[in-house]
Parts: C-alpha cells; sequence; structure tokens
C-alpha cells in the first residue's frame, strides 16, 4: 500500500525527531551512569582508605605496646632453675599491673606465650573482659616458630596456620627479650575479632549499602577477614578476582569484575602496608544495587519520552497537512494531464518553495504538451518514413522484374516463337544460356532480399559475401576484420547486423567517394562493437545526409538491439558509424 506524502512526511519527522529524543536521552544516559560509577568508585576508595587506615593503625598501636612491655626489667629464673616460668610470670609485678590493665582495656589480644627452649615455655589464654589468664599448651608449630624466633631481636608479626583447623590460625606480634644472658620470646595473639569490627560494618548508611563489603585476602587469595554472605569465611573462602590479583601486583584502583561469588560488583583495590604481612584490601558493592539510580533515572526517561513523542505526532500531523495541501492539490492536475488536458495551476495559495513548485509544474506541463506535438509529429514521420522504404523497395523489385526478369523471358519466349526449324538446335543452345543468366538474377535479387549465404552461413560469411561483391561490381577495395572468438548471437541479430552493413554500403558506394571500406566486428567487456569505415569524402557540411533515411534506419534498427549509434568523422577524410550493442540484449 503506498503511502501519501502527508504520512511521510509524519514518519519522517516523528522518526528523526525521536531519534533526537533517543540520542541525547542515550547520551544524558551514559553521561549520568557513567558519573554514578565514578561517584561509586571515589566512594568504595574512601571506604577501602578509612578501613585500610584503621587495620594498619590497629596493627601499629599493638606492635607499639608490645614495644613498651619489652622495655620493661624483667628477672627470669635460671634455665635449669625448678621455678615454673608460667607460675613466675603470672605471678611477676609487671604481668599483675602493666598486662593486668593492657589485657583488660582494648581486649586487643587472645593469648600470650613464652618461650625460652623447646622444655621452658607457657603459653596463656586471655579472657574477655576480666582478662584472667588460662593456661595452655603449645602446639609443635608455636615451639617452631619461637625457635626461629628467640636468636632476633626485631619484633616481627607472624600468621601461625593451624594445619587441622584454619579456624584456630593465628595472628601473633612477636619480641625477643634479653636479660642476663637469658632470651625469652614474647608473643601476643592479636583478637582478630577487632579486624573483623573494623571490615565488617552492616549499616546500610556507610556508604556501602546494603549488597557492599570490605574485606582482607591473603597471599594465598584466602579471605583474613569475616565475609558479609558467607560464615566461617575467614582462612576458608577463596578470591582469585581480578581485584586481588592487580592489588598483589602493587597495582591501586577501581573496577567492575566478578567477586568471590561470582557476582558483578563495583570494586576499590589496594595493597596494605603491613609489616611481615601480605595482604590486600577491597572495598565492593554489587553493580546491581550500584546502579539503582541510574536504572529510575532511565525509566523516567522513557515515560517523557513517550509523552513527548504523542505531542510530537499531533504538531508534526498538523504541520504535515498544511504542506501537503498544495501538493495534492498538484497531484490531482496531475490526473488531469495523464487524461490529455494540459491546463495552467492558478487556484493554489502559497509562497516559498511551493510558488516555485507550482511555476515548475506549469512550465512542466507546457513542456510536456510541446513535446506531446513533437511526438506525434516524429511518429507520423517515422512511420512515413517507414511505408516510402516499403514502396521504394516495391518499386526497385518491380523495375528489376520489369527491366530484367520480364524482358528476358519475353526475349526467350519470341526467340523460341520465331525460330525455324532448321535453326531450333542453335535457338536452344542460346535458351539455354539466356535462362542460366536468369537463373543468376534471381538468385541476385533473393540475396538482396535475405542471402542465403546468412542463413546457411552466418554473419561473418555473409558480410564477407556482401563485401566481395561489392569488390566485383566496383573499383571499392574492402577489408573484414573478425576479433577475436564472437559469442553467439540470434538470428534477428545478425540480419539486422547485415542490412545495417547494406545500408552503410550502399551510403558510401553512392554518396561517399571513397576508396576503401573496412567493415569490423569485436566483443570489449561486455559489448559487441560494429563498424563501418570508409576514407571518402564524409559528411557533408550542411549535413543534408545526417538525418536520410539511411542513417536513420541504422539508428532504429540498433536502438531496438538496446545499443547506440556513433559518427565519427576520420582523420584527414571519411565516416565512421560505430554501433556499440550490449551482450545480454543479442545473446542466444
Amino acid at each position: 500500500m503506498r503511502k501519501s506524502l502527508a504520512n511521510k512526511l509524519l514518519i519522517y519527522f516523528v522518526v528523526l525527531n525521536l531519534l533526537s529524543i533517543l540520542i541525547v536521552g542515550i547520551f544524558a544516559y551514559t553521561q549520568a551512569k557513567d558519573a554514578l560509577i565514578l561517584r561509586t568508585f571515589n566512594q568504595l576508595t574512601s571506604v577501602r582508605i578509612e578501613k585500610k587506615k584503621r587495620v594498619e593503625d590497629f596493627f601499629q598501636q599493638c606492635i607499639h605496646e608490645i614495644e613498651a612491655i619489652s622495655t620493661l626489667t624483667f628477672s627470669f629464673p635460671p634455665e635449669k632453675s625448678t621455678v615454673n616460668l608460667s607460675h613466675f610470670i603470672s605471678d611477676h609485678r609487671i604481668f599483675k599491673t602493666v598486662f593486668a590493665s593492657l589485657l583488660t582495656g582494648k581486649q586487643n589480644y587472645k593469648s600470650i606465650y613464652l618461650y625460652q627452649s623447646n622444655t621452658v615455655s607457657s603459653g596463656f589464654q586471655i579472657k574477655p573482659k576480666t582478662g584472667d589468664l588460662s593456661q595452655t599448651k603449645l602446639q609443635p608449630e608455636h615451639l617452631q616458630l619461637f625457635a626461629g624466633l628467640l636468636p632476633k631481636n626485631e619484633i616481627s608479626v607472624r600468621e601461625l596456620l593451624n594445619p587441622k583447623d584454619q579456624s584456630k590460625t593465628e595472628i601473633l606480634i612477636c619480641k625477643t627479650i634479653s636479660f642476663q644472658d637469658q632470651k625469652v620470646v614474647l608473643a601476643f595473639g592479636i583478637n582478630t575479632e577487632i579486624i573483623n569490627s573494623i571490615m565488617l560494618d552492616r549499616n546500610p548508611l556507610n556508604g556501602l549499602g546494603k549488597s557492599g563489603e570490605a574485606y582482607l585476602v591473603g597471599e594465598d587469595h584466602l579471605l583474613r577477614s569475616t565475609s558479609r554472605f558467607q560464615e566461617n569465611s575467614i582462612y576458608a573462602v577463596k578470591s582469585s578476582t581480578k581485584g586481588v590479583k592487580l592489588a598483589f601486583q602493587d597495582s591501586i584502583g577501581s573496577d567492575i569484575f566478578k567477586d568471590y561469588r561470582g557476582v558483578q560488583v563495583l570494586s576499590s583495590y589496594s595493597k596494605m602496608n603491613l609489616p611481615d604481612l601480605n595482604w590486600v584490601i577491597l572495598a565492593e558493592i554489587d553493580q546491581h544495587e550500584a546502579m539503582i539510580p541510574i536504572r529510575n533515572y532511565g525509566n523516567s526517561m522513557f515515560y517523557i519520552l513517550i509523552i513527548l513523542s504523542l505531542l510530537l505526532l499531533g504538531v508534526v500531523a498538523i504541520i504535515a497537512n498544511t504542506i501537503t495541501a498544495p501538493i495534492r492539490k498538484l497531484r490531482a492536475e496531475t490526473e488531469k494531464i495523464s487524461s490529455g488536458i494540459y491546463e495552467q495551476v492558478t487556484d493554489i495559495k502559497a509562497d516559498g518553495e511551493i510558488m516555485e513548485l507550482v511555476a515548475a509544474f506549469n512550465q512542466m506541463t507546457q513542456k510536456i504538451k510541446e513535446q506531446q506535438e513533437n511526438l506525434q509529429i516524429a511518429k507520423d514521420q517515422s512511420i512515413s518514413s517507414m511505408i516510402d522504404g516499403q514502396e521504394a523497395e516495391r518499386s526497385r523489385l518491380a523495375r528489376e522484374l520489369h527491366d530484367g526478369l520480364a524482358q528476358t523471358i519475353l526475349a526467350i519466349k519470341m526467340r523460341l516463337e520465331n525460330t525455324a526449324p532448321e535453326n531450333a538446335a542453335a535457338v536452344l543452345g542460346e535458351s539455354r544460356e539466356m535462362f542460366s543468366d536468369l537463373m543468376t538474377e534471381i538468385r541476385g535479387m533473393s540475396n538482396d532480399l535475405m542471402p542465403a549465404v546468412l542463413r546457411e552461413f552466418g554473419l561473418n560469411h555473409a558480410l564477407g559475401s556482401l563485401l566481395q561483391r561489392i569488390e566485383e561490381n566496383s573499383l571499392l577495395q574492402t577489408d573484414l576484420q573478425i576479433q577475436g572468438d564472437l559469442p553467439e548471437i540470434s538470428k534477428k541479430t545478425e540480419t539486422y547486423l547485415y542490412r545495417i552493413a547494406q545500408e552503410a554500403t550502399n551510403n558510401i558506394i553512392k554518396h561517399g567517394q571513397a576508396k576503401n571500406i573496412n567493415i569490423q566486428l569485436t566483443q570489449k567487456a561486455d559489448y559487441l562493437f560494429f563498424e563501418i569505415k570508409d576514407d571518402g569524402i564524409g559528411l557533408p557540411l550542411n549535413g543534408i545526409h545526417k538525418n536520410g533515411n539511411g542513417l536513420s534506419n541504422i539508428k532504429e534498427r540498433i536502438s531496438i538491439l538496446g545499443g547506440n549509434v556513433f559518427l565519427e568523422e576520420e582523420y584527414p577524410h571519411g565516416l565512421k558509424v560505430q554501433c556499440k550493442i550490449p551482450l545480454v540484449k543479442i545473446s542466444v
């Protein structure tokens, strides 16, 4: 179903404006989304930096406390003394004063270990709130660690993994204390709940929303702080995400990737600055939650787009109807033209381009009227030319029949009727020769109408025969050039090309005053080129032969074949008639 111009304008305007609104909307949405992601990254980075500083400060505080304790004066019993080291420590005045206040105040520690040798060592578990010590046995991994630290004097932080139960892994701050040629490793087990309380914050106003979390990861890619989503995650849940790998490469940044749960998150990551601990910290929030504001913004933009589209549709419909009203009037006038009524349009009220269109329409109407008249004249001339040609051909045949065949037959008849019996043999011989000449003349007339050689042997032999007859009956020299393997063409095309060659050579013989005639037939690309060239006087200056029946017939035949005719003056004299015919029109 065809659409009217008004409908097309309506569709084009609506589509164009919708595209404009859509492009602006997409641009605004993209900008808002990028701004939201940047703001979320900044917020996550702030949370990460804040928690990183608190954790690092906690470790520094613990280290400073251990350093302070290590500067106090201790007197240890001899190594071979029968005094139990644990009883000595628990009864020592320093442990009853400094340690008691330290342990019950901040609750930063959950265990204390003293190591003098594999046989002289003690361990204590610190009871929350009261700070009371309960003795515990050192495990083999404790003894191995402390034996290696005994010769060293600096404070060190160690993760002591429990191979049987990783949830019981300890983080120890160790210091070797020397007094009177005796060395004892003093180690405090950090209370990891304090680290968890720093990292795990379920308050939705903390900048991490409902799905965000900050967590620590060790160099084995296991979590070092409690997960918000999984219980018993410390040293149990593995996180080998893109952010973890980049942070361990000393990279600081933010990105979007899947976290250890396989959920797409926005993440900010960096490495922790902790002595002897190779940890990284990440602050993350689910992308779904982070993008809630932008989804709400997109929904609002969608509703606004629908409202604007409806308003725009009404406005554009009115504009399109106003613009196309004069055009609809012109369309009605064109229907009159198609029925043969050529009238000027005067009742359209418009300005600008519409008035120019009306003026152009009136001018077109006048030109169509003139062209129709000229076409009728050309049609009449073409029909007249065709009839004249047919009559000329009939007159020629009548003359040849009357002047040639009829006279010869009459002569033979009279010769036979007036022959005496004694001369019958001689007259019969002469009659045979006259009948032979008669048959030759009939064959010539037949060849002029439709050469047998064209019908039986094709165009190439027919053209050669035509040029041979020209040389036999005139002083002209001829040349036929067939270049390459020509495609197989239809019989109709062969007949047309042969007639064109006849027409052109007749014109050369009658008007050209030429000495040589050249016919060339060749294929180039998808076209067949047929050229007839002579070295005569060419076209007269007044062009008297240019539009004569001969060239007109050539152009009409080539036009029927879908080709074109080109006339070129040859230097220094002569004329070339070139016919260019598409092979698709003439192939079998």
